[in-house]
């Protein structure tokens, strides 16, 4: 990301300065390329009098050492801007750290390298006056071609982290979906080429998103064998303990998470191996059908969630956020791009309350009989069970938490609120 990054700007003949803790050496000459050092006081000498520098480097104690030996040396109106990572958490101690020695400023970026070379969805959180001192380099290195919205401006110490935290959540869960619909398809429509095709279909409907286009990617290229393991960074963790701790609930996001901690235990995955033979007999069309709708319910459900956890942690902060521009933010620029976005923007007060969720929470008995057939054929499909179990909880009113307070309350007072 870091490179490309780097890339883009040389491209677009901006002068830059590049600090690095080893030293790089480049086949190619770039005039624009003032100094590559891995001295930190030759790399501020080589900047103007206002510097604006960007932080693309591991989050964490890295970034805390790195702006402790900078608050020595920048003086108020400089600008540094971090564009990892960083746990929101961390990014307020960063923040109480300086000490306003300098302006710090925290931004979330997705992309993926391809964005970082053409353009990327950006999260960045500065007041107005913050944001047109360095609203020009950001247009050039962000902004994509006939694309207005690329930036969405956020007011409140780290919350851009927190919403770029909250992005990998999502993008947690959505991988964990397209597998599971992927292995659905798979078992039922046994040819390569006739899955690729589906896929295909299913990019001009309003399933498509990024995420889809990079299986159909992954699938028309020659297959490498590798580790059956999942690994994870932490950002799909810190969203799910973030939602532990505020009573939010993310099931979707959960399971996500817990599927990749059960890829980790291999070895007993490997002890206990049984070869299911799948025999049926279903109408192939109809069936496609229903999984291309229970998909979308499902993807549906996750960004709901995700933007649900954001609206309260919003509102306990006191942050300062427009849904409509960060929706349009993400569209056509960012991972977790979908056509699903476009059902989202224009929402009151709670995404829950969409008219799209509860038209296709009408459709739960047709997603019933997916159910059932994947159970029928021992398919483990946790985000999918999850997301059906969630919907029955709300459409049906009896279901028994009383039970679970009374027998609480058997033990000590545990507050049961009466009617």
């Amino acid at each position: 990301m870091s490179k490309n990054i780097t890339i883009n700007l040389i491209k677009k003949n901006i002068f830059v300065s590049i600090y690095n803790k080893e030293k790089i050496k480049l086949k190619l000459k770039f005039f624009n390329i003032i100094i590559i050092t891995n001295c930190l006081k030759k790399f501020l000498f080589s900047l103007p009098k206002i510097k604006l520098i960007f932080i693309l480097i591991k989050t964490g104690l890295p970034i805390k050492i790195i702006l402790i030996r900078l608050k020595k040396k920048l003086y108020k109106k400089d600008i540094v801007i971090d564009f990892g990572n960083s746990f929101y958490k961390n990014t307020y101690i960063n923040n109480i750290l300086i000490n306003k020695k300098f302006i710090f400023l925290s931004s979330g970026i997705s992309g993926g390298c391809s964005g970082a070379l053409y353009g990327l969805c950006c999260m960045i959180d500065c007041n107005i006056k913050q944001y047109f001192l360095i609203k020009n380099i950001l247009k050039k290195i962000l902004f994509k071609q006939k694309k207005k919205y690329s930036c969405c401006i956020t007011i409140g110490k780290s919350s851009s982290h927190y919403i770029k935290m909250i992005h990998n959540g999502i993008e947690y869960g959505i991988l964990q979906l397209i597998a599971e619909i992927y292995f659905i398809i798979k078992i039922f429509v046994k040819h390569k080429k006739n899955i690729i095709n589906i896929l295909l279909n299913w990019k001009n409907s309003n399933i498509n998103c990024y995420l889809l286009k990079v299986l159909l990617n992954i699938l028309l290229k020659k297959k490498k064998k590798i580790c059956d393991i999942v690994e994870q960074k932490g950002t799909g963790r810190n969203t799910v303990l973030n939602s532990l701790n505020n009573n939010i609930n993310i099931n979707t996001i959960f399971e996500a998470l817990i599927i990749r901690i059960i890829s980790k235990n291999i070895f007993f995955r490997n002890i206990i191996l049984f070869n299911n033979k799948y025999i049926f007999l279903i109408n192939y069309s109809i069936f496609l059908e229903k999984i291309k709708n229970f998909f979308f319910f499902c993807k549906l459900q996750c960004y709901i969630q995700g933007f649900n956890q954001i609206i309260k942690i919003k509102k306990k902060y006191n942050w300062k956020l427009n849904f409509n521009n960060l929706i349009k933010t993400y569209l056509n620029s960012c991972i977790i791009d979908s056509n699903i976005l476009l059902y989202l923007i224009n929402f009151k007060k709670n995404f829950f309350l969409i008219k799209i969720f509860f038209y296709y929470l009408k459709k739960i008995n047709s997603f019933k009989k997916i159910i059932i057939i994947c159970l029928n054929l021992n398919l483990s499909i946790f985000f999918c069970f999850s997301t059906y179990n969630f919907s029955l909880i709300i459409i049906n009113k009896n279901y028994n938490f009383k039970i679970i307070q009374m027998k609480r309350n058997f033990f000590g007072n545990h507050l049961i609120k009466y009617l």
